[in-house]
């Protein structure tokens, strides 16, 4: 999925655009192409329209030989009735040369009195209004200069008055520079452009006719937009498959996506095959680092073929015992093709490169302090790379050297680690990611160790490995903490945004949360993905409950302030829960989203990617999730 990035550049500021199917009388727009399928698209509509309407139509060609013939081509294999059309005077089809260029040379005094003419016959005739079109290729063609146009495009649009005309001046622009367009937009009252294909409000959806099939998206991706998203993807991906040709999606005008909205796209992506490809042009910056966090940048693979997850942990004391577990690992891993990835400390790696020597370049390396900072991002770090090392090879396995870091650590730290490492047994149980994770008894605490005990199937010592009789499986009772400390409300003076519905309105949210986390510091690609995250959790806390909520019930809430140097967020959810709630699952939000569809948690794992503390309380009466980030001005 080719990614193109979003510059000031690529975004001038953009014309006032009307719908083809929504022009009126008196408008004088300019229409701005780059092939012809685009080109035919929004000139048969606008000629259908105006037959339909009663309008005399006027289509001026760049020439009366090919051009001629290529117009009629296009209009009649769209079920327009050309030659009765053109047999009753509606529908006039002519050249240039018979036109703009009467007497073999432009002039702009004698083209503006035979519109006016035109114009005047029309109305003569009992037609509505004139309807006109013009292509332009003739302009360099013919040696005509960009202010002679200008000029024309000036002199001609007084015409377009008493609702007695209305044009749409046709322009390539692979043929006209940039400054030109810009100034020919000035001529004009704006720019037309196709009808789009899905508009509620919220969003708009555009079909792209170009030499690659596609769509132009605008507004927002949300719950209501994901049915005509997955209708208007299919119909691009059946049309790229008749053409073999790439899918562009043109993303620029969205301001916001949710996960199923991107998934769609993923999804699409992996319908494609004989080596076509999604391209997601201009996305936003936010919903690039958000494809890149959930993978979706790289291989499709998502489950091994041969699943075989391997979790061992190496208790050492000295660099010799270290290196006696780390060699033969990463040796028998070169030997047999496969992958390794050793993100251990920086001392490690200098031993472990030392060791290695030359074959250290076959080894691909990750200062553990970086490889995933917290918790939830060290889960994501692993299965990017295990999906990335995976493609193309065939090799049995994916093999990590994964050192924990424990110095300066708090205690709530400590115990997020403890329960990372026991989750990885079920989070990569469909991988094939052979995993060991050295910890070295010199700097960890005795409960770390004893926790590494429990959260590793195995424990090796050189190429010694043998089960770990203190294991336990994370999915059950007995793996559960309920240390978790109670949350303090929060301060009086808040601000709260509240909903009664199962979940609140995009537009709402975004604009609470971007105003608020601003005035706090957050701004950029971490207050949008924080916007993101927390429409999905909401989403998910509106669907955990029993009940549908009421006019009656106590509202759902978002509260939003500072924390110290932090933002904090807090959403609650009143009401019971089902029993069988996916909020009591100890995996909710630490397992990266999948294409194939929906899991529940998702939101989860988007807010504990940003959020530097993301804690979950559930009970009987309803559910809370608090999220803390930091802020650049924050304060208590």
């Amino acid at each position: 999925m080719a990614v193109q990035p979003r510059t000031a550049a690529s975004r001038p500021a953009a014309p006032n655009t009307v719908q083809v199917g929504e022009i009126r009388p008196n408008d004088h727009l300019c229409f701005v192409f780059g092939d012809e399928r685009e080109r035919a698209a929004v000139t048969t509509t606008f000629v259908r329209d105006g037959l339909t309407s009663g309008d005399k139509v006027l289509y001026i060609t760049e020439d009366d030989g090919p051009a001629l013939a290529r117009v009629l081509a296009t209009f009649t294999a769209a079920g327009i009735d050309v030659a009765g059309h053109s047999a009753s005077g509606q529908l006039v089809v002519a050249g240039a040369e018979q036109t703009y260029l009467a007497d073999g040379r432009f002039d702009i005094d004698r083209t503006v009195a035979m519109m006016d003419a035109f114009i005047r016959q029309t109305e003569a005739d009992g037609y509505r209004l004139l309807r006109v079109t013009g292509e332009t290729g003739w302009v360099a063609r013919h040696g005509v200069s960009i202010d002679e146009v200008i000029a024309y495009e000036q002199a001609v649009s007084p015409l377009a008055v008493d609702g007695k005309v209305l044009a749409l001046c046709q322009y390539d622009h692979r043929s006209f520079a940039a400054a030109d367009m810009d100034a020919l937009d000035r001529a004009h009252a704006g720019r037309a452009e196709e009808n789009a294909v899905f508009e509620d409000g919220e969003l708009v959806i555009r079909r792209r006719h170009g030499d690659s099939p596609g769509l132009g998206l605008s507004g927002t991706v949300g719950e209501t937009g994901h049915t005509p998203l997955a209708k208007a993807l299919d119909a691009v991906v059946a049309e790229s498959a008749a053409q073999s040709t790439d899918v562009h999606v043109d993303m620029s005008g969205l301001d916001f996506v949710d996960l199923e909205g991107l998934r769609l796209l993923v999804a699409a992506r992996q319908e494609l095959a004989d080596g076509r490809a999604l391209h997601l042009e201009r996305p936003a910056p936010h919903l690039r680092r958000l494809i890149r966090m959930a993978g979706w940048d790289a291989s499709s693979a998502f489950h091994s073929p041969h699943p075989d997850f391997r979790h061992q942990a190496c208790l050492y004391g000295s660099d010799a015992e270290f290196l006696a577990t780390a060699v033969p690992f990463v040796e028998e891993g070169f030997r047999l093709g496969e992958p390794v990835l050793a993100a251990t400390t920086s001392a490690n790696l200098e031993l472990l490169s030392e060791a290695l020597g030359e074959r250290a370049e076959l080894l691909d390396f990750a200062e553990t302090a970086y490889f995933g900072r917290r918790p939830p991002q060290r889960v994501a770090a692993y299965e990017r790379y295990w999906r990335s090392a995976s493609a193309g090879t065939a090799a049995r396995h994916v093999r990590i050297l994964a050192e924990p870091v424990w110095a300066g650590r708090s205690a709530a730290e400590a115990a997020a680690w403890r329960r990372m490492e026991s989750l990885l047994n079920a989070l990569l149980g469909d991988t094939n990611i052979w995993m060991v994770c050295p910890y070295d008894t010199r700097v960890a605490p005795p409960g770390v160790l004893a926790d590494a005990r429990r959260t590793h199937p195995e424990l090796r010592h050189g190429v010694e490995r043998v089960p770990s009789p203190e294991y336990v499986d994370p999915r059950t009772p007995a793996a559960a903490s309920d240390d978790s400390p109670a949350l303090t409300p929060p301060p009086h003076g808040a601000a709260v945004m509240l909903w009664h519905t199962v979940t609140p309105a995009t537009a709402e949210l975004r604009g609470f949360v971007t105003e608020h986390a601003a005035a706090l510091g957050l701004t950029g690609d971490r207050a949008e993905l924080l916007v993101v995250a927390l429409a999905e959790v909401a989403r998910l806390l509106g669907h955990a409950s029993v009940d549908s909520p009421s006019p009656d019930a106590a509202p759902a809430s978002l509260t939003l302030w500072a924390r110290g140097r932090r933002v904090a967020v807090e959403l609650v959810q009143p009401g019971l829960r089902p029993s069988d709630s996916s909020l009591d699952d100890p995996l909710l939000g630490y397992r990266l989203p999948r294409p194939e569809g929906p899991r529940p948690g998702e939101g989860l794992w988007l807010a504990r990617q940003i959020a530097e503390s993301v804690e979950v309380r559930a009970t009987e009466a309803g559910c809370v999730v608090r999220l803390e980030l930091t802020g650049a001005r924050a304060l208590a």
